[in-house]
Parts: structure tokens; sequence; C-alpha cells
């Protein structure tokens, strides 16, 4: 489905994105993980045509992004930035309709099968009840379903999330990293979502991409990437690893007073 191949951008003399290659598949839940300032969020918008890369390539699809009609891709790749909050009052319904936009033409107004994607992704975000509400009435967590809601009334088949859990408490993140495990799982779609909080990155993931200074360190399965000598090698810091049935949690050792 995604092909990145040796891709780098530079942000003048900073080097964002180094080199990295990765390939994901259908129906896959990626945490891209690492600490801030990693490339994590520059990664998201090369792979959602926000910027262009400097050198290297991405294909989806097997076709290479610059061949890709903007409305086209659209239709195929939704992107959630960190920060979406439009800037003035909407309805959530309204917000989750214009996720539609890829499809109408230039002077056409949303038809009632829009309409109907609409409620549909609502429903999917469990967001139902939210619909007539309006978005500064929300919570942070409620606003986050929304915005998905949004994402997934386009059909893509691949979605993009910076930063997801920022900004939410620990129980809309539990909630949230379900619902992302849900979407998947239910509509075969691929989510590749940034994190720098490696525990929630792994909680629900089929496969963490770890960056370290805009480069990937490391590829894997969750329980291969949260093991104490991978916190202290990449990370510097030492761990205990907590495990229960297929999942594990990293806990910070406290240094010893003296």
């Amino acid at each position: 489905m995604l092909e990145v191949h040796n891709v780098s951008y530079a942000y003048g003399d900073v080097a964002a994105v180094r080199d990295v290659s990765v390939t994901i598949g259908e129906g896959r839940l990626v945490a891209l993980a690492g600490p801030n300032g990693s490339g994590k969020s520059t990664l998201l918008k090369l792979i959602a045509r926000v910027f262009s890369a400097q050198r290297g390539e991405v294909l989806f699809e097997d076709k290479p992004l610059g061949e890709w009609h903007a409305k086209e891709y659209a239709r195929r790749v939704g992107y959630l930035p960190q920060d979406p909050d439009p800037a003035f009052p909407m309805r959530a319904i309204e917000v989750v309709v214009s996720g539609r936009a890829p499809f109408l033409g230039r002077f056409a107004w949303e038809s009632d099968r829009d309409w109907e994607e609409a409620h549909r992704a609502l429903a999917l975000c469990d967001a139902t009840h939210l619909a007539e509400r309006y978005l500064d009435e929300m919570s942070g967590g409620e606003r986050k379903r929304v915005f998905l809601a949004r994402v997934l009334a386009g059909t893509p088949r691949l979605i993009l999330l910076d930063e997801p859990f920022a900004a939410l408490d620990i129980s809309h993140v539990q909630q949230f990293s379900s619902l992302l495990r849900d979407v998947v799982d239910r509509t075969g779609c691929t989510v590749v979502f940034a994190a720098h909080d490696l525990n929630w990155a792994a909680a629900e993931s089929d496969r963490m991409l770890v960056m370290q200074r805009g480069a990937l360190a490391l590829d894997a399965p969750p329980r291969d990437v949260m093991r104490a000598e991978v916190m202290r090698e990449l990370f510097g810091f030492e761990a205990e690893t907590v495990t229960a049935g297929d999942r594990a949690w990293v806990v910070p050792r406290v240094p010893a007073r003296t």
C-alpha cells in the first residue's frame, strides 16, 4: 500500500527526516513513535503531501505521490493534524460532512449519500450523540472523535494521525486508542499515528516505527520495542518491563536516593 524509499527533508540546514525507508501494508495499525523533534510529524506530512520529499520517493498504491491528482489522493488518504480546530463554531455533523469535500463538484452541495456517510462515520466513532452539538461545547476527547469521524467520512484506505492522544487525560487516551484499533478492524483501512508516549503507542498497534533524530531507528512489533535494553540503547533511561498477555509496558526506574 505505502512505500517510503530513502526519504529526506530539512528545514533550512536542520535535517528533520533522514534517509527513511519503510513499507506498510493494508489493514494495519502502525505507531510512529519517538521523542518530540524526532521527525514523526514531518514524515506524516511528507506522506500526506503537505510537504514534498527533498530526496527519495513516496509511493501509494504503487504510484509516486507526485502522479496523484490532489482530489483523488484526498479520497484515498485522510490526514488529521495535531490541532485541527476550525476558527468558527460548527456543529459536529457539519464538521464531519466536510470530510466529503473531495467527492463534491466545484459548486455542488452535499448529497444524501454524503450525509449518510457523515452519520455512519459518527456512529463508527461512537459519537452519534454529538451530531448536533457545537465543537466549543465539547471536551477534548469528544472533539477528537468528531475530527476522526470527519476523516472517516471520506472512506480513506490510509489514515494519518499526528499526535491523536495529545492533551487528553488518561481515560480518554485509553478510549481513543481502543477506537483506533476498532476502526482498523472494522474498515480494513491502515492507520498510521504519531505518538511520543511509548506505552500508548504500543498499546493497540500491530507495529512500531521508532524515530530518533530524523532517522528510523527501529521497526518491530510492540513487544520487541518495549524492552529494557531498547529503552537503554535508544532513549538512554533504565526501565522495567511489565507484561500482560500479549502486551508490554515500560516503567522508568527511579534512581535510588542517597
